[in-house]
C-alpha cells in the first residue's frame, strides 16, 4: 500500500516538474509513510518526509528515532541534531535537487525562511493539497477502518444516551464519554466531544462547560473516535427527559433538519459538485423558515483527519465521486434557545450515499 502511494505522488511530481516534496503534515506523513507521531502543539513538529523520484527520507529528532525506524519501513531515517533546514542543506546537493515543493497549508514561514536559507540555489516551491488529494478516495481498507472508528464511537454514544443526563453537567458527560472512547480501545476522541444543553447548542462548536443539564432541554451532541488512525463524526440531539419534555418548538426545529438530512442522503450522486449536495440540504431549511440558522457546510471529509477533502458546502466547487467518504450534518441554531444537529458518515457509491453507521437514535416526529 505504501510503494503504491509513494508512486502516484512521484507521477504528480514529475507531472509538476518538481524534484522532492517536503511533507509535514501529520496526516500526509502518516498516510504516506506509516509513522503515525502527531504535532505535540502549534509551531513544533515530530518530523516530516523528503521524497523525491529516488528518495523516500523521513527526518526527525532523537525524541522519535526508534519509532521511525520500527514504523516506516519503506523510508531511510535520518535524525537531525542541528535542526531540520541545516539536514536538508546537506541533503540536496546529493540528490540533486534544484526544485523543492512543501505543503504551504502546513508550514509556518518562519520554517520556509530557514529552508531558503540553507538551500541555496533551490527553487522552494508552495503547493496546495498536492498529497492531500491522493488521500480523498478510500480504498476497501480504509472503508473498514473508518467503520469501526464509527461503530466504536456509536456505542459509547448509544450507551451515553441510554443512560441519565438531568442533573449532569455537560463537561462531566463529555469527559465521560472520552474516557469510554479510550476504555473501548480507540486512540482516544478524534476531537474534544462537544455536548452542548439548552441555549448552548446555538453555537455549533460550543465547548462543554459547566451547565447542568435540565429536563426539556435539547442537547447536541457531537463525538468522534480515532481508531488505528482513522477518525469518526456523529451528531445527535436528544431532549433531557425524552421527547414528552420537549418544547413546541424542538418539533419544528428537529424536523427541518432530519428531513434535510434525509433529503441530502437520498439526493447526492456522484458528480455534483460539494455546493450542488450542500443545496438539497439547505433548501429544506430555507423552506422551513430557518434559513439563516444553518450557517456552516453541509459535510467535509473524514479519514486520517477529522476535517479532510472533499469540501461539501456552499462555497465547494469540489466534485464528488465514489469512493468518498464525507459527512452529512444539516443543523439548526437559534439563539437563546439552542440547535438541532444530525450527523451521519456515508460512502458515496456509484448509486449514491451509504452510510457507515447503523446508530438509529432518531426521533419519529409523525
Amino acid at each position: 500500500m505504501i510503494k503504491t502511494r509513494l508512486a502516484a505522488l512521484r507521477r504528480l511530481l514529475k507531472k509538476q516538474g518538481l524534484d522532492a516534496i517536503l511533507v509535514t503534515l501529520p496526516a500526509n506523513r502518516r498516510y504516506l509513510s506509516g509513522f503515525t507521531p502527531d504535532d505535540g502543539q502549534w509551531g513544533e513538529s515530530s518530523g516530516c518526509l523528503l521524497i523525491s523520484q529516488t528518495a523516500a527520507l523521513l527526518l526527525t529528532d532523537f525524541r522519535y528515532e526508534l519509532t521511525a525506524r520500527s514504523q516506516a519501513a519503506y523510508f531511510e531515517t535520518l535524525i537531525y541534531h542541528q535542526g531540520l533546514a541545516p539536514l536538508l542543506g546537506m541533503i540536496a546537493p546529493e540528490l540533486g535537487l534544484k526544485t523543492l515543493a512543501y505543503e504551504s497549508e502546513a508550514m509556518l514561514d518562519m520554517w520556509r525562511s530557514r529552508l531558503e536559507q540553507h538551500l541555496p540555489g533551490v527553487e522552494i516551491k508552495p503547493t496546495l493539497g498536492l498529497v492531500s488529494k491522493l488521500r480523498v478516495k478510500k480504498n476497501s481498507a480504509e472503508i473498514r477502518a473508518l467503520a469501526a472508528s464509527l461503530a466504536l464511537m456509536e456505542k459509547v454514544l448509544d450507551q451515553t444516551l441510554a443512560g441519565e443526563l438531568i442533573g449532569r453537567s455537560e463537561r462531566e458527560v463529555a469527559l465521560s464519554i472520552a474516557r469510554a472512547v479510550e476504555d473501548a480501545g480507540a486512540e482516544g476522541v478524534s476531537f474534544p466531544p462537544t455536548v452542548a444543553s439548552g441555549p448552548n447548542g446555538a453555537e455549533p462548536h460550543a465547548e462543554s462547560g459547566e451547565r447542568v443539564i435540565q429536563r426539556g432541554d435539547p442537547i447536541v451532541f457531537d463525538v468522534g473516535a480515532k481508531l488505528k488512525g482513522y477518525c469518526s463524526d456523529i451528531s445527535r440531539t436528544v431532549v433531557a427527559g425524552g421527547l414528552e419534555a420537549a418544547d413546541e418548538r424542538f418539533a419544528k426545529v428537529y424536523g427541518a433538519t432530519l428531513a434535510a438530512k434525509n433529503k441530502a442522503y437520498d439526493e447526492i450522486m456522484p458528480g455534483m459538485t460539494g455546493n450542488e449536495a450542500d443545496a438539497i440540504a439547505r433548501e429544506v431549511i430555507d423552506q422551513a423558515g430557518f434559513g439563516s440558522r444553518f450557517g456552516h457546510s453541509l459535510g467535509h471529509g473524514v479519514g486520517l483527519a477529522t476535517h479532510e477533502d472533499p469540501r461539501v458546502g456552499p462555497r465547494a466547487d469540489d466534485v464528488l465521486d465514489a469512493g468518498m467518504v464525507f459527512t452529512i450534518e444539516p443543523g439548526i441554531y437559534l439563539p437563546g434557545w439552542g440547535g438541532v444537529r444530525l450527523e451521519d458518515m456515508v460512502l458515496l457509491t456509484g448509486e449514491g450515499c451509504m452510510r457507515l453507521g447503523k446508530l438509529d437514535r432518531f426521533y419519529d416526529l409523525s
